[in-house]
């Protein structure tokens, strides 16, 4: 049978023409497949100093490993560097608006990405499109540290660097066992601050505290140091006047010298002189502050209304006595002997506050008071005395009148007159 003429049969130009037309509609859906251009996204802007080499249109957006987007451009020339981030939408609902983001690398010479940090205390809020985020770190490319390292050999001198290898290898030859005693030195002394590292630690903390004080003060301490440098003119201005007083004090310093090597010894008496003076006053201190500040309290208290309590009159309570027998040698000799106080010691007894009238022991105090006619047994009329000195301020001076009659009494006894015999024993003190 033969086949009927141009009927059912294509040219093989047409042919052709279709292969052609299937191949770039192949080609075109594959690259709008592979720029997903149908699929739907949330565009989101990462800044960040910059996106490192390796960082390039089409990189991947991670969340705790989870593929969330990707990289649609990157925008440098300017700092900051901007990456627009293509979020997938049925991602984006996991991704909380506060999200933090990082550029980190796969591996050491791998491609980068971004990584999106889940936050400690995440929004309420999911991420928006137009939101802008910012990076916190880019982590460093091993070919980024060969470049700095290039740069850095291209600025060093060969001959330089070699003349400098072989100074320290000179300086080094011959100095091992040294070097090695240094390092076991070392290593001892880190032993040892090992243990000791935690107070070495709240050191570094209180020194903080230190700084915070001197913070604080640091207005006072700059008053201060312009004050010193107004003080520092004042006496730079008046150089010759220190000069002047500086020679003046070399003069003083050289009489009183000259002074007291004179004297030495006279000193060194008077200091020793003093000696049984100033341990009595140190026996008898405890009383020095009661006594002064009950006075003060007597003032206080007591002298004002005393005296009138409103500053122009004076109460007074008189009376007439006895009269006291006068001095007779050697009954009446003072004897300083009574102990007073707690143990024998100086006490205060109700001082300062003599209100109180704090109980007090009986005491012996051995003051010679209560031996003799202390208490007469036959009350006289004393001894009437009297003296009168005015005589010797006359032109021609003459001679005191002095007058003391016996008492009456009979009970006193008559003291005998002259030197006391040589068997007699010593008066008692």
């Amino acid at each position: 049978m033969n086949p009927r003429h141009g009927v059912g049969r294509i040219r093989p130009a047409w042919w052709t023409v279709i292969l052609a037309v299937v191949t770039i509609g192949f080609v075109a859906l594959c690259s709008v497949l592979y720029t997903r251009a149908f699929t739907s996204y949330v565009r989101v802007t990462l800044t960040s100093d910059r996106a490192g080499l390796m960082m390039d249109p089409g990189g991947k957006v991670k969340m705790r490993g989870v593929d969330v987007g990707r990289v649609a451009s990157i925008i440098s020339g300017k700092q900051p560097v901007s990456l627009q981030l293509e979020i997938d939408p049925a991602q984006i609902r996991y991704i909380p608006a506060n999200v933090e983001a990082d550029i980190k690398a796969t591996t050491v010479f791998g491609t980068k990405y971004v990584d999106l940090i889940y936050p400690d205390n995440p929004s309420s809020k999911p991420l928006s499109a137009g939101q802008i985020l910012v990076s916190r770190n880019v982590s460093t490319e091993v070919n980024t540290v060969f470049e700095n390292l290039v740069d850095l050999l291209d600025q060093i001198d060969p001959a330089k660097l070699n003349a400098v290898l072989t100074a320290l290898a000179e300086g080094l030859r011959g100095h091992g066992e040294m070097i090695g005693e240094a390092i076991a030195d070392t290593n001892e002394v880190l032993r040892a601050l090992n243990p000791r590292s935690e107070t070495v630690r709240q050191d570094w903390h209180s020194l903080a505290s230190v700084s915070d004080t001197y913070s604080t003060a640091a207005q006072h301490i700059l008053a201060a140091l312009d004050a010193a440098s107004t003080t520092s003119a004042t006496i730079t201005s008046h150089t010759t006047d220190v000069d002047s007083l500086l020679v003046n004090l070399i003069g003083l310093g050289r009489s009183g010298t000259q002074v007291i090597g004179a004297n030495n010894d006279n000193l060194i008496h008077a200091i020793n002189i003093l000696e049984p003076t100033t341990n009595l006053l140190m026996k008898y201190n405890p009383e020095y502050t009661c006594t002064l500040i009950g006075t003060k309290w007597y003032y206080d208290n007591v002298a004002y209304q005393a005296a009138g309590g409103n500053g122009r009159t004076v109460v007074i309570d008189a009376s007439l006595l006895f009269g006291s027998d006068p001095y007779v040698y050697p009954d009446n000799l003072p004897i300083v002997a009574a102990k007073g106080g707690p143990g024998g010691k100086p006490g205060c007894g109700s001082l300062p506050d003599v209100s109180k009238n704090f109980p007090v022991r009986t005491l012996v105090t051995n003051t010679g008071w209560g031996t003799g006619m202390d208490i007469r047994p036959n009350v006289g009329l004393g001894h009437p005395c009297w003296a009168d000195f005015f005589p010797v301020t006359r032109a021609v001076p003459q001679p005191p009148s002095l007058r003391c009659q016996g008492s009456p009494s009979p009970g006193l006894p008559i003291p005998a007159s002259g030197p006391l015999p040589p068997s007699a024993p010593p008066p008692p003190r």
